[in-house]
């Protein structure tokens, strides 16, 4: 019986740290910030662009998934240039992921409709915190609990591309690339696994009041099923977003965002889960806030898209 809770306890562990490895930080603003899964998309609203995003996963599950995230990117002097920077906080149960990485990008004009080609470099750490401390369990002397806890400082990099005009884009991505061990525990290994995502849109301009904007994004995850997020939004008088999303065999939901000025907007999003968890939870909630800062002497592009 005792061997047995051992094994049940390695096993809980090794679910937990297998899923933060095998699983980048859902969101589902990344039409509105791609800044955060692609290094290339950094400067390309030609604008100081700020985006903070908080994203409370899974409602009434214990140890489910919050994240909050910082976003920051900028054209430099010379226009094909950009620079960016992103800040994640990533809690799932008993472990606590702070991350920061920079981006560099650099852009080709293509024509004379400013459509543009960019290619981003990403570089930076993250820090792990896994504190079985916080966690309830009913022996205390469990050989992996009492290791009590452990941390990593994890380097990585990665890289994407990123074409954009003024109604569609497109883009690639592999935000890291170093298969970094994760886990100190003796028990298993658990490595992170390299992600690939593939995403794209379009706008159809409908009226005068309305456009509508198909998306998709595909990602690959080595040893693990592709998942497949299908959305589609209608824009109303360059003001408010409403959209829906599906993703494949897992969540459906909505979304509404609101654009003040070309200056500020602010977004909510609705997921809920399509798998047997759906009784287990009330959904997952993500409130977006983004400002983006022109110059005086430019002359800005409105209304922007993505």
């Amino acid at each position: 019986m005792q061997k047995m809770k051992y094994s049940l306890a390695a096993l809980a562990f090794a679910l937990v740290l297998n899923t933060s490895a095998q699983q980048e930080t859902q969101n589902s603003f990344y039409m509105f910030n791609a800044t955060l899964l692609n290094p290339a998309y950094a400067g390309s609203r030609d604008a100081l662009s700020l985006v903070a995003d908080a994203r409370l996963q899974w409602v009434n599950w214990d140890g489910a998934p919050r994240t909050n995230c910082f976003t920051l990117h900028t054209p430099l002097v010379i226009e094909s240039v950009g620079l960016g920077l992103n800040v994640l906080n990533d809690v799932v149960g008993a472990s606590t992921r702070n991350s920061i990485f920079s981006d560099f990008s650099y852009r080709i004009r293509l024509n004379k409709n400013n459509d543009r080609l960019a290619f981003g470099l990403r570089a930076g750490v993250d820090l792990i915190t896994n504190n079985f401390g916080n966690l309830a369990v009913n022996d205390n002397t469990d050989p992996i609990i009492a290791q009590n806890s452990f941390n990593k400082t994890l380097f990585n990099t990665g890289a994407g591309i990123y074409l954009y005009g003024k109604r569609y884009f497109a883009g690639v991505t592999a935000p890291k690339f170093i298969p970094n061990k994760t886990s100190d525990l003796s028990s298993f290994a658990s490595k992170e696994a390299l992600h690939v995502y593939f995403i794209g849109g379009y706008v159809f301009k409908l009226n005068s009041l309305w456009d509508l904007k198909p998306g998709a994004a595909v990602r690959y995850t080595a040893n693990a099923p592709l998942s497949i997020d299908g959305n589609l939004s209608l824009f109303f008088n360059q003001k408010i977003w409403f959209g829906v999303m599906y993703r494949h065999g897992a969540a459906a939901g909505a979304n509404i965002m609101y654009q003040l000025n070309n200056t500020f907007r602010i977004g909510y999003a609705y997921d809920y889960s399509i798998t047997s968890m759906t009784k287990y939870t009330s959904g997952t909630h993500e409130v977006l806030i983004g400002f983006d800062f022109y110059k005086k002497t430019e002359t800005v592009r409105s209304p922007r898209y993505f």
